[in-house]
């Protein structure tokens, strides 16, 4: 700094010195000419003259230039780096003007690569799915994105600066974070939210290097669904194992029973073999079912894709279901068009849904009651709704109501023969053609199953 503000006396007192001194030689050198040829009138005269002259020349070499300098750095100053200093002269003036006018490109240039990548990390910071909290030493908010905002309904602008400790008001998050600060080392731990709504995620805090006193950078990853899902395979390993232990331990105490003595009793023997025989029909079953809803899921199933009109199927089912629902004294009615949308699918899969959907309205249908097929179109879909007036599922049990092996009432489920892969295998095939299943009940007064599917377009 010190050889820049000698750098600059040097040029701005160079030429002033230069010019004053060889002007003030000259002009005592005419005043001695004038004194003795002209007198003491004509010495003043000629005095006023070469003052005059020598104040343009100091006016244009000098004081003209630093006002430019002055005017154009004052411009910098504020920000308006595209003014520039029109001074081509080969002097020192001139070599001032080339190098502020160097530098203020270059300084123009520094700072729009520096907004860039600034826009550049901001802009993946926002597009984040984590979240990214940055704090300082002393626990105070550097910077959020919106994940983090919406997560704890804080705002960027609203909580930088402040203490974090005081804005998330989360205590396990507050605890892990004031750990990570203290120890200066990464800690990885998983934190449950209640508030807006239930939620895990993987908190993630790194010390932050390159920011000057030190710091943390938190990320945020919501394993929300992948703990879902975690739960979802332990319960169905549990189910599969429950579901498959309780007909081989029946076949194995009737065999052993059998074997101890009693093969010899007709009767007894008949009797055993029928149960048996009706707990392999249930393990048979239910072995096709996950082999099928498997094969569903994992798209190995070759479909025979072909226009399909779903009046027709469903007029087969509803005949197939007829005896049976008459058993119970169950009305079936069906509200269905002569004709709908031709849709493209897999007529085989698509019966399975209906029979799947209309066996449970019968199952779980008391006697005297009623089913009532409907189908219809609307926004370009074919619907198709199976409505009963049977029991109703509680509200707490819809979101996993198409979930494998779940059963709302497992005791009585299990006494209907079902075991809770109809729902899961219908929400497969429906997903598979493209569509959508969802469900609405009411406890006491039914349930209705909805399931859409996308109308061919030459059907339009």
């Amino acid at each position: 700094m010190f050889k820049r503000i000698l750098f600059f006396k040097g040029i701005i007192w160079r030429p002033v010195a230069s010019c004053f001194f060889i002007l003030l030689i000259f002009y005592a050198l005419l005043q001695l000419y004038a004194v003795n040829r002209l007198g003491i009138a004509g010495a003043l005269v000629m005095a006023i003259l070469l003052s005059m002259g020598l104040a343009w020349v100091l006016f244009n070499r000098v004081i003209e230039p630093l006002n430019k300098v002055n005017t154009v750095a004052q411009e910098m100053a504020r920000g308006n780096l595209d003014r520039e200093l029109h001074i081509y002269s080969d002097d020192e003036f001139g070599q001032l003007a080339r190098n502020v006018n160097e530098m203020a490109r270059q300084l123009k240039n520094t700072i729009a690569q520096i907004t860039e990548a600034r826009n550049q990390a901001s802009a993946i910071l926002d597009s984040m799915a984590d979240g990214v909290i940055a704090l300082n030493k002393s626990a105070e908010v550097l910077f959020v994105n919106p994940v983090v905002e919406q997560v704890f309904g804080i705002s960027q602008a609203a909580s930088q600066g402040k203490n974090i400790l005081g804005v998330i008001r989360n205590y396990d998050v507050e605890r892990l974070l004031e750990r990570a600060l203290k120890t200066e080392k990464p800690i990885t731990e998983e934190v449950r939210l209640i508030y807006p709504e239930p939620k895990v995620f993987h908190l993630c805090a790194t010390p932050l290097h390159g920011q000057q006193g030190g710091g943390i950078v938190v990320l945020l990853s919501d394993i929300t669904e992948h703990k879902r899902l975690e739960d979802m395979r332990t319960e169905f390993i549990a189910n599969v194992s429950h579901e498959l232990r309780t007909p081989i331990t029946s076949i194995r105490g009737f065999l052993e029973t059998l074997l101890d003595g009693k093969i010899e009793d007709t009767v007894i023997t008949r009797h055993f073999l029928e149960i048996m025989s009706k707990e392999t029909e249930r393990l048979t079953r239910l072995i096709d079912d996950l082999l099928n809803l498997s094969n569903i899921e994992e798209r190995r199933v070759v479909h025979r894709w072909q226009s399909i009109q779903l009046t027709d199927t469903i007029n087969r089912i509803v005949t197939m279901f007829r005896t049976q629902a008459s058993d119970k004294k169950l009305d079936v009615i069906t509200e269905v068009p002569p004709k709908l949308p031709v849709i493209q699918g897999d007529p085989d899969m698509l019966a399975q849904v209906l029979i799947n959907l209309v066996d449970n309205a019968i199952k779980y249908t008391p006697s005297g009651g009623r089913i009532t097929i409907r189908a219809g179109t609307t926004e370009g879909n074919v619907k198709v709704e199976v409505e009963d007036t049977g029991i109703g599922i509680p509200p707490e049990n819809l979101p996993r109501i198409f979930e494998r092996f779940y059963r709302v009432d497992k005791a009585r489920s299990r006494e209907l023969g079902g075991i809770g892969m109809g729902l899961a295998i219908v929400k497969h095939i429906i997903r598979a053609h493209g569509g959508k299943a969802k469900v609405e009940s009411e406890v006491g007064k039914g349930s209705t199953f909805i399931f859409t599917l996308p109308v061919e377009e030459s059907s339009f």
